[in-house]
Order: structure tokens, then C-alpha cells, then sequence
């Protein structure tokens, strides 16, 4: 019975110097993590690069009283638009003629009835999408031609044309590879300053990338950036 006793309490005691010897563990690490030494820095990668895609809306607008007059001018005009574009260099795979927008007049609510005008309004868009930047931008700088046809093109905010680039997955791994490079080197001069040396990623992260024309009146060419973040940890 005395040895039975003797037993259960070695047993109790060893399991108590186990619990206190994992919470010594446990504290002397969340010490050790606690001085710690780390540096935040950022690293910044921008490229100026020309944009690969123009997207042009091609917008004009006709009236009239006579739904078949009306259509016949679409037709017309629109074929001066296509055969402009192809003058200028565009393939048909370029653009894309839009269904016409028409609208009677006398039952648009927002129409002041008062005043005089044509009962059929029309607005046509012939949508360029095309890769040919030089084209787009040639028939763009003459477009003012069109009006000798009797085409007054739109100029209006849905009518602007834009550049786009769309090839930013083939530049991202080498631009995130150059932000933390010039994260590391960040890190490298403030350790330098402190007397300490940059050891292992604690941990980083990605910010997203933005791409904007790289300057005012400019939109053929595109600054790209992301901006890295990474926390080093420093040794003496």
C-alpha cells in the first residue's frame, strides 16, 4: 500500500515538473521571439512601356422623319466609316459595327416637345478594338476628313478613344523580382546603419499593380508600378 502511494506521487510530481518545464519552454521562446529584431522596407518597381491595344468608338449621329431615309443614311455612312478605316491601314477584324441606337423623339419624355426638330434620332458606332496602334492613330489624326462626307464624329466621353495594355502578366514576375531586390537593398543600407546584418524573410507582401499613362497627353505610353513590402529579420 505504501509503495502503491509512493508511486501515484512520484507520478504527480513528475507530471507537474512536465507542465512547468513545457511553460518555462513555451515563455523562454515568446522571450526570444519578443527580441526579435526586424526591419519593414519597401521596394518600388516602375517600367514606362508603349500600350498594345486602342479602343476606339467611331460615333455619329443622324436625324430625320422618314424611318427608310433614315436607314439608307446609316448604311451610307457607315460604309464611308469602314472604308475609312481600311484606308488607314485597319482589317475588318479591327472593328465591329454596332446595332444603330434609334429614338422617337415624340415619345421620349425628356424630349422638350416644344421646340422643333426631327422625329428619328440615330446613334451609330463603329467599335475599334485592334492591336494596330499606328493605324488607329493615323485615321484618328484625319478623322476631321470625314466631315466632308457629311460625318461629324462624336468627341464626347463615351466616344474618347483609350490605350490599353493588356501583357501585364508577362512583365509581373520580373517587376515583383526587382521591388524586393530593391526591398532587400533598403533593408541592407538600414542595417548597415545600425550595425547589424539582414538575415531571412519574416514575412512580405504584394501590393497591386497600377498601370497610367506614363505622363499628361500621353496615352500611347503606360508607367506600370508595384510596390513590395518585406520585414527582415536583423542578426548582429
Amino acid at each position: 500500500m505504501e509503495n502503491k502511494r509512493f508511486f501515484i506521487v512520484s507520478a504527480a510530481v513528475l507530471a507537474i515538473g512536465i507542465v512547468l518545464s513545457g511553460l518555462s519552454i513555451a515563455f523562454g521562446i515568446k522571450a526570444l521571439k519578443a527580441d526579435q529584431r526586424t526591419v519593414s522596407v519597401r521596394g518600388l518597381s516602375e517600367r514606362e512601356i508603349e500600350a498594345d491595344l486602342a479602343v476606339w468608338p467611331v460615333t455619329f449621329t443622324l436625324s430625320g422623319n422618314d424611318l427608310s431615309q433614315l436607314r439608307q443614311d446609316i448604311v451610307k455612312k457607315t460604309n464611308i466609316i469602314i472604308s475609312f478605316l481600311k484606308t488607314h491601314g485597319l482589317k475588318e477584324s479591327d472593328f465591329t459595327v454596332k446595332e444603330p441606337a434609334i429614338t422617337d423623339t415624340t415619345t421620349d419624355p425628356y424630349m422638350d416637345q416644344t421646340r422643333k426638330r426631327d422625329k428619328y434620332f440615330a446613334k451609330v458606332v463603329v467599335f475599334v478594338r485592334s492591336s494596330n496602334i499606328n493605324a488607329v492613330n493615323a485615321a484618328l489624326s484625319v478623322s476631321i476628313d470625314l466631315m466632308d462626307s457629311g460625318i461629324a464624329l462624336s468627341h464626347d466621353y463615351d466616344s474618347r478613344v483609350e490605350y490599353l495594355f493588356t501583357k501585364l502578366n508577362d512583365i509581373k514576375p520580373q517587376m515583383i523580382a526587382e521591388a524586393t531586390q530593391n526591398a532587400h537593398k533598403a533593408a541592407e543600407q538600414f542595417a548597415h546603419d545600425s550595425g547589424s546584418k539582414v538575415g531571412k524573410i519574416k514575412r512580405a507582401s504584394q501590393g497591386l499593380f497600377s498601370i497610367d499613362d506614363a505622363a499628361p497627353g500621353l496615352p500611347e505610353r503606360k508607367s506600370v508600378r508595384v510596390v513590395t513590402t518585406v520585414e527582415y529579420i536583423l542578426s548582429d
